[in-house]
């Protein structure tokens, strides 16, 4: 899309003359990675029908000078050199809101402009594919999360429903937990940077730290959770009784990414992690990391990532790390013997291990081919050794133990924009915002339609009602655009015989259904974590 940019960005300057000429103060154009945009200093937004009527092809006699424009008493900014052609076809995309200060309120409004109608025609079909399967392209239509430019770069403000699918990603990942003995904690964001000179990370991963001084001291916000963790284990006296101790934590941590290394909720600047670590014995070692492997393929398979889409690779010493050569061959033994014992293929990553020690990591293979890396395991000797963390041994003497760090998801952001890519948006029914929406055919079944409401949500379902004045089919096709699992349909006969009409993905669609029938099955999706939409299948 290089070649649009110069022409985009001529539009926005034709767009905003258009609407100085009608009244309005715009105040800067710009481009974003697929469209211009231009901002309008306003207390009131516009709705998208409003911004497109403006969007018509006029000549302009105007100077850029000096990266602005004057016109009709309006100074705008333009970042960015237009293009000599004429964009005379237009789209009106979106309209957000934000405040460069208190006082002041912005509308952008974001479009494309094309000097041949088919460029136009063209685009917007490339715009409605990509759309499928771009994560921030989905959020938007989905209501899920904003980047807004009050936010500092790279931090995400997630929408109700987009915290619905955290909430349920962290659900699942507590029932995992607790079934392999994980005891969940909370800790700080902020640390003294003594603490990081302690761990290493002041040395060895300063460059991603935010760091800033309060009150003459020196403090960090938190780029991982270990050394939290390790404060936690060192607040008392330790016995060989207690290990494994198991402490888990959705810990939200910050790493200072390049600008321009941004990208959605997959490279963000502060994320959630699902992280774990265990402080565990020598001969202990093996065993837990077994465990740990074979629970995160069942994690993974859940999702549908399994057999040839799961890759592991063992990864070893980076140049840059800590501790000596025997502790780094201990940690590395420990794995490769515990992948050996499961017969697990793997792949050698030579010096991609953490600085504290190596890892196992898996990739999985998304829908588009894509191969992407989530779960991670390290065995690390090192911090303990930095630490100077004990346990009090049988025989009475203090031992150094032995730390696992280990996250599933990896980043609750970046699994989550995985998943979206991956599903295209059309989530699995126990994981989507909504899932079920009801739609009555008319007025006269609206007590129906709200008596099913009330049934659906009395047992947990998320679920809406769409009594608006569009037509059937257009109801219809919104609850598809926006990944609705199941559709309920109801009209005279339905509530005549106490029945539904239950309407799937993929046009599947089963007439004269008794609603308890389908309520019955749903649940039972909904409770297995189903992949695929088993209540349907079930009522064929």
């Amino acid at each position: 899309m290089e070649e649009y940019k110069g022409v985009w960005l001529k539009a926005g300057i034709i767009y905003a003359l258009n609407l100085a000429s009608n009244g309005f103060k715009p105040v800067e154009v710009g481009l974003g990675e697929r469209d211009f945009y231009v901002d309008i200093e306003s207390d009131t937004t516009l709705t998208l029908d409003e911004a497109k009527k403006f969007a018509t092809y006029n000549q302009y006699s105007y100077q850029l000078k000096n990266g602005y424009i004057e016109f009709n008493g309006n100074k705008i900014r333009v970042l960015g050199e237009p293009s000599g052609l004429e964009p005379k076809y237009f789209e009106i995309l979106n309209i957000s809101v934000h405040h460069p200060s208190p006082n002041v309120q912005y509308v952008r409004i974001r479009g494309v402009g094309f000097e041949k109608k088919e460029e136009l025609e063209q685009y917007l079909k490339w715009l409605e594919e990509v759309s499928e399967y771009d994560h921030r392209i989905i959020g938007e239509r989905l209501d899920l999360f904003s980047f807004p430019d009050e936010t500092a770069p790279g931090l995400a403000l997630f929408h109700y429903k987009g915290q619905i699918i955290r909430k349920e990603l962290m659900r699942f990942m507590e029932e995992i937990n607790e079934s392999m003995g994980y005891q969940e904690v909370f800790t700080a964001e902020i640390y003294r940077s003594i603490l990081w000179k302690t761990s290493g990370h002041y040395d060895y991963y300063k460059d991603k730290m935010v760091l800033f001084k309060m009150e003459e001291e020196e403090l960090g916000l938190k780029p991982m959770n270990c050394p939290a963790h390790i404060l936690i284990y060192k607040s008392k006296t330790r016995s060989y009784k207690d290990l494994p101790i198991r402490f888990s934590e959705f810990g939200l941590v910050f790493r200072w990414e390049k600008r321009g290394e941004l990208y959605g909720l997959l490279r963000v600047r502060g994320f959630v992690q699902d992280d774990g670590h265990i402080f565990l014995t020598e001969d202990q070692i093996k065993d837990e990391v077994k465990i740990l492997v074979k629970k995160t393929i069942d994690v993974l398979s859940i999702f549908g990532f399994k057999g040839d889409d799961v890759r592991i690779n063992l990864s070893t010493r980076p140049d840059e790390s800590i501790g000596s050569d025997e502790l780094w061959e201990k940690a590395t033994n420990a794995l490769v013997s515990a992948l050996n014992e499961l017969g697990i293929k793997y792949i050698v990553k030579e010096k991609e291990g953490a600085f504290y020690g190596p890892k196992i990591d898996f990739e999985i293979r998304d829908s588009l081919g894509r191969w992407w890396q989530l779960s991670t395991i390290q065995v690390d000797f090192n911090l303990p050794e930095r630490f100077k963390l004990e346990y009090i041994d049988k025989d009475g003497s203090r031992r150094r133990p032995v730390m696992i760090h280990r996250a599933i998801y990896g980043s609750i952001e970046r699994f989550m924009a995985i998943l979206l890519e991956h599903f295209r948006g059309k989530l699995p029914t126990w994981i989507s915002p909504v899932q079920v929406r009801v739609l009555p055919i008319s007025k006269d079944v609206e007590d129906y339609a709200l008596n099913l409401l009330s049934k659906l949500k009395e047992n947990k379902i998320r679920v809406e009602l769409d009594m608006s004045d569009e037509t059937l089919s257009k109801r219809i096709k919104n609850a598809y655009d926006q990944g609705v699992p199941y559709m309920i349909i109801v009209g005279k006969k339905e509530r005549e015989e106490g029945k539904v009409t239950v309407r799937g993905r993929n046009n599947v669609e089963i007439r004269g259904v008794k609603f308890d029938d389908f309520l019955k099955a749903l649940l039972e999706e909904i409770r297995n974590r189903d992949l695929n939409q088993s209540a349907i299948n079930k009522l064929k």
